[in-house]
């Protein structure tokens, strides 16, 4: 028998069940006994079986395209997320539609033309903007939703968050206990921005833990990118640097960093013997500087892929309860928070 006329109808006589069988477990729903599913599989892989991907999807009343929603396609951090997001995608035989919104007028237009006019089946949000009449709004449609970077507690979506307060107390105790500087800065991000207000804060903690007499102080800006880092630390960090006293910079994510950096050294601040700077992301710049770059690795790549899985799960029927997944970021050491070795893992936050 050619492959290509292999049906469902064979399937079904060889596993010695129904056709109705044999499509709920094409289609992964949970309503077969694990020795029927076990035949129906035996049989689909012994004949070689090929579902037809539009059929499914028109039986299901499904499109078979998860919606993803970012503010910005610019920057490693959104295409690594994408990537993450494409490559589960794949494995899973759906796809991905990314639309890009800003404001709250634009994240919800986007959901409702993904969700209202039925081209998406679930819909991941990165909502990293303090923006709750969204999650308000969004809640009056009947399609998966995931939201990413900020926390929704009181709401029944599914959650993915990175611990970026706990990833932030690490990267300020990495310079208060190893390298004992006098005082500390966050730089960077904006200050409505839930991940820069989550790092201010334990940057802040980790202070008044470890090392209450430092100085701390937090200068938000417009932005994530390197001219960002450079405005602000010409404009208020160089003026707060005293001769003879140590200082940490913790920027929002690795582009400020560099920024920071070459803001300090165009004006004879030595980086990092008199401060030394600690990024976020850990993007390809950071690994490529000639002095480089400390950072917080996020697993920005694993985020899309379990993004992907928690829509599919539950259009599967296979959670019924919210989800919410708190992911660790990592600690690399590099050169500019003053180790002067690169390369190294230091630990996990």
């Amino acid at each position: 028998m050619k492959q290509g006329n292999i049906t469902i109808h064979n399937v079904a006589k060889i596993a010695g069940v129904s056709i109705s069988t044999v499509s709920r477990v094409v289609n992964d729903l949970d309503r077969v006994a694990p020795d029927t599913r076990n035949r129906v599989e035996k049989a689909i892989r012994k004949l070689g079986f090929r579902p037809n991907s539009r059929a499914q999807a028109l039986s299901r009343k499904r499109t078979d395209t998860i919606g993803m929603i970012v503010p910005d396609f610019f920057g490693q951090y959104f295409a690594m997320l994408m990537e993450g997001a494409h490559e589960e995608a794949q494995t899973k035989g759906v796809h991905i539609m990314v639309l890009k919104a800003k404001t709250p007028d634009e994240k919800l237009d986007a959901i409702n033309r993904l969700c209202t006019e039925g081209r998406a089946d679930g819909v991941i949000l990165m909502l990293s903007e303090l923006y709750p009449h969204v999650l308000e709004v969004a809640g009056e449609i009947a399609a998966p939703l995931v939201v990413l970077d900020k926390d929704i507690r009181g709401y029944r979506y599914d959650n993915i968050l990175v611990d970026n307060q706990l990833a932030a107390y690490e990267a300020a105790k990495h310079f208060l206990e190893v390298h004992d500087v006098d005082g500390l800065f966050f730089v960077g991000g904006s200050e409505s921005n839930v991940d820069s207000i989550a790092r201010a804060r334990g940057v802040f903690e980790a202070i008044e833990t470890l090392k209450p007499k430092a100085e701390g102080r937090q200068f938000f800006g417009q932005g994530y990118s390197y001219e960002e880092g450079y405005r602000i630390a010409q404009a208020e960090v160089l003026d707060r640097i005293q001769t003879g006293r140590k200082y940490g910079v913790i920027a929002a994510n690795d582009d400020v960093a560099c920024g920071v950096m070459d803001a300090l050294l165009d004006h004879n601040i030595d980086v990092p013997a008199q401060a030394g700077v600690i990024g976020f992301d850990d993007s390809y710049i950071a690994s490529h500087r000639r002095l480089k770059v400390t950072t917080m690795r996020v697993p920005t790549k694993e985020i899309g892929k379990v993004a992907v899985r928690m829509i599919l799960d539950r259009l599967s029927g296979k959670v019924s309860e919210p989800v919410k997944i708190l992911l660790k970021a990592q600690l690399i050491v590099r050169q500019s928070c003053g180790c002067g070795r690169t390369n190294q893992t230091r630990k996990e936050a």
